[in-house]
């Protein structure tokens, strides 16, 4: 019984405009959710045994096998922890009295496993049953995919707790910032095959670009552009890009996982807006056999294997693997084209109970054809980079790129990590990730005036990124019932390098009117390479440490502080970055927090077209103060923060020199809920008010300003119902952003737009497969619209598209 684990028995240790309908429905939707459920407060306790004799527990999130065993020490009680069934679900803790019986059952909610009393007192693990049963009638039966499923619909896609930084493994609802996570359930029925789809149902996130359209996605937080170097991650490490995001493929990701603000202290370098990090597929203890087919109205077709499991003795290893193929027509009419390879691989080896070998390798090509980078407004249509009134939207089928302008990545990562478990309540963790991303850039720059008249710019360019990143952690707890520490250590060094072609090429295509397709002799501009040394080399090295001081069942202390420095040709500096916060429960169900928190950015890179061009500036400090509520109760979560972050201003003046000066406040107000209103409906709401204004500039000049690419308003809602007499959901979902200006001497701005949503799923057998088609209609209304990716860079929005799918899982 090699494989069971048997918890012994010890003593624990001691001003905004007025609101539009969408506003107001979104407001309501996020903060009177409450009021539906809040007849449901009881029952979304854990129940407790009229007689059960209450005790107070602290137990952090972190692993399941973690969670009971602290459990089982604390109450003084035997579990026997299969290992088969605990690998690879998490628990986000336990905080408050409860019964024996309650505690378990709130620390195993979601993971579809309970615990039976036996004989001699202790308790033991089983699969929790089945619900469905088969319709008297003779119909199907309802087939839920993952009924149990921690985050899946039947949880209002809700997850409990994520991975964030130095940190570690931490409950949502504990941690002191505004956190989210995108879970791959929530993908798979959207249908998401980019960032950019991915995260629309998330109002604090906004979109500046789109997966066909531009070269790659690009996204915005809180206001702030993510940087391409280092806000970006997989698996909580460093994945840097060049002329964009790095390009990763939803289908082989387990879930998504976001940190709105300032990260400085959590994961080191960045721009404070926040962190993306994905989470790679890994194996799992239950046999997956999927296959996924999706063609799209506009003749794009796209195929997807998932299979993992355990073998050999103890089913000590395991492995899960992802092959994605896709090609065909994109909605970019007349052209547009996309052809994409996927391999990922997980693999993972328990050398010992508490000792585990993990390694993954993930590799994708991808081109896609009639794309261009940006279209910059300007007064005159030509190659000018002075920024003007804007154009009409587009409708984002019309090509206005040309078809043999082209992106074409080839990107590889692979990462190891060995984690040991070497007493109950501490871990041990090193990490490497290596990233290598090749970039052939033929696409085009578009100059577009208000009238559409617009001049087509080609450019040639490969490119390479290099980045090798190492990571040790060191994680634990002690202390007692009422004092109690969970505390980390960690050192993270990283190499990150960049390097352009020295054969640059370029060609002005000709002119044009935007929305009529115009075709252009293709000038033949392919670059081969050319060494031209590494552009930019940069060494960053980081130490921190944090400690979570619990109080009591009620109030928790963090204090954390990261030493960073980084060395490149132009400059080698160092700065710390602390954090500070509280988190207060006045109930169980419910978290009070204030938080402090500093970020520390690379300096910026004057663009081309400036009178400084290429030149680097000093490294970057932003602060941000938040204060917030959430709330966890069974069948709805809900928070809401309050926030100000100062960061370093970046603008080009009127002589056109690119500086560093003065500070952009950002200010708002970010609303969120997900709710399950019955096993039948879901609601998802979310809404951030935004107030980004630029200060303390030389001379005030632009003081008051606001910020270009911020929107001060955006809303969005997704609500799925299932029939009560068939397996059929149906859902809808709407996106509201609001107008944004173009220039920091706000001149000119960009009208706001919304974008409803349609789909619907059913789930059935065919033979002794389960079979889910999915059917999602985006931008029903055809909206056109631009994306905002910098005061100079427009991309046109996606338009209606239809995507149909039947995944069988085997």
């Amino acid at each position: 019984m090699s494989s069971v684990a048997i918890a012994q028995i010890t003593e624990r240790q001691a001003g905004l405009p007025a609101l539009s309908a969408i506003s107001r429905a979104v407001i309501v939707a996020c903060l009177s959710i409450g009021t539906i459920s809040i007849s449901g407060v009881v029952h979304a306790q854990p129940v407790q045994p009229v007689n059960a004799a209450l005790k107070s527990y602290r137990i952090s999130a972190g692993t399941l096998d973690q969670a009971l065993n602290a459990f089982g020490a604390q109450a003084g009680i035997l579990i026997w922890i299969d290992a088969n069934r605990t690998q690879g679900k998490t628990s986000g803790g336990l905080n408050g009295q409860y019964s024996v019986e309650g505690g378990l059952a709130a620390l195993l909610a979601g993971s579809g496993l309970q615990a039976v009393k036996s004989d001699n007192g202790g308790y033991v693990l089983q699969e929790a049953p089945a619900t469905n049963t088969a319709a008297s009638d003779g119909t199907l039966p309802t087939v839920e995919v993952s009924a149990e499923a921690e985050s899946g619909e039947n949880n209002a896609y809700r997850s409990r707790s994520m991975k964030l930084g130095a940190l570690g493994t931490s409950s949502l609802r504990n941690t002191p910032y505004s956190v989210d996570v995108i879970t791959r359930e929530l993908i798979e029925n959207k249908q998401a095959h980019s960032l950019s789809d991915a995260v629309k149902g998330d109002a604090g996130i906004a979109s500046g670009s789109n997966y066909t359209n531009g070269t790659g996605d690009v996204l915005l937080i809180r206001g702030t552009l993510l940087s391409y170097r280092n806000n970006y991650k997989l698996d909580g490490m460093d994945l840097i890009g060049f002329l964009g995001a790095p390009q990763l493929p939803t289908e082989v990701m387990e879930n998504i996982e976001v940190l709105k603000g300032a990260g400085g202290f959590l994961y080191g370098f960045g721009t404070p807006g926040g962190i993306v990090s994905l989470t790679l597929k890994r194996p799992t203890n239950e046999p997956v056999r999927t296959l996924n087919t999706q063609i799209t109205d506009s003749g794009k077709v796209l195929v997807h294997g998932d299979v993992g499991g355990r073998f050999g003795e103890d089913d000590r290893f395991g492995y899960r693997i992802n092959l994605v193929k896709e090609q065909g027509d994109t909605y970019v009419k007349d052209g547009g084209k996309i052809d994409r390879q996927t391999v990922s691989l997980a693999f993972d080896w328990r050398l010992t109970r508490d000792l585990v070998w993990s390694l993954d390798a993930l590799h994708q090509e991808r081109r896609v054809d009639a794309v261009y980078y940006q279209l910059v407004p300007n007064a005159s249509g030509g190659l000018s980079n002075a920024i003007s009134a804007p154009p009409a939207a587009v409708d984002g089928s019309k090509r206005l790129a040309s078809p043999f302008a082209y992106s074409q990545i080839r990107s590889t990562s692979v990462g190891t990590s060995l984690a040991w478990q070497f007493a109950q309540d501490w871990n041990a963790r090193v990490s490497y990730r290596k990233w290598d991303q090749d970039m052939q850039s033929d696409h085009s720059f578009l100059y577009a005036n208000a009238a559409g008249t617009y001049t087509e710019m080609q450019i040639s360019l490969p490119s390479k990124v290099r980045s090798e990143q190492t990571q040790a952690m060191l994680t634990g707890s002690f202390g007692g019932d009422y004092l109690r520490n969970d505390v980390t250590l960690g050192v993270t060094y990283s190499d990150i390098q960049a390097q352009e072609s020295n054969d640059f090429k370029s060609a002005v295509l000709g002119t044009g009117v935007l929305g009529t397709t115009t075709n252009y002799a293709n000038p033949g501009l392919s670059t081969t390479w050319i060494d031209g040394g590494w552009y930019f080399p940069e060494q960053q090295k980081s130490a921190f440490i944090s400690d979570i001081m619990h109080v009591g069942t009620q109030v928790d202390l963090i204090a954390g502080l990261r030493h960073s420095s980084f060395k490149s040709t132009t400059y080698d500096k160092s700065a710390v970055t602390p954090t500070v916060a509280m988190v207060y429960r006045p109930v169980t169900w419910l978290s009070t927090y204030a938080s402090y928190v500093e970020a520390l950015e690379q300096g910026s890179v004057a663009p081309t077209g400036t009178v400084n061009a290429n030149e680097v500036f000093a490294p970057l400090k932003s602060k941000q103060g938040e204060i917030g509520v959430k709330t966890e109760l069974g069948n709805w979560s809900a928070s809401a923060a309050l926030f100000r972050m100062n960061q370093a201003l970046t603008y080009t003046t009127s002589a056109g020199v690119y500086t560093q000066d003065g500070q952009a406040r950002y200010q708002g107000l970010e609303l969120s809920s997900k709710l399950r209103v019955d096993r039948r409906w879901n609601i998802l709401a979310s809404a951030v008010f935004l107030d980004a204004r630029n200060t303390k500039t030389s001379g005030g000049t632009l003081d008051g300003k606001r910020t270009p690419g911020a929107s001060r308003q955006q809303y969005s809602l997704y609500s799925e119902y299932s029939l009560a007499d068939m397996p059929a959901t149906f859902t809808g979902g709407v996106r509201y952003v609001s107008a944004r200006v173009l220039d920091t001497n706000n001149n000119w701005e960009l009208p706001g737009y919304t974008v409803w949503d349609l789909g619907a799923r059913y789930v059935t057998r065919l033979g002794q497969t389960k079979t889910t088609f999915r059917l999602n209609l985006d931008n029903i209304a055809n909206k056109a619209y631009w994306l905002m990716a910098g005061s100079n860079r427009l991309i046109q929005g996606a338009p209606r598209t239809i995507n149909l799918s039947a995944q069988f899982d085997f």
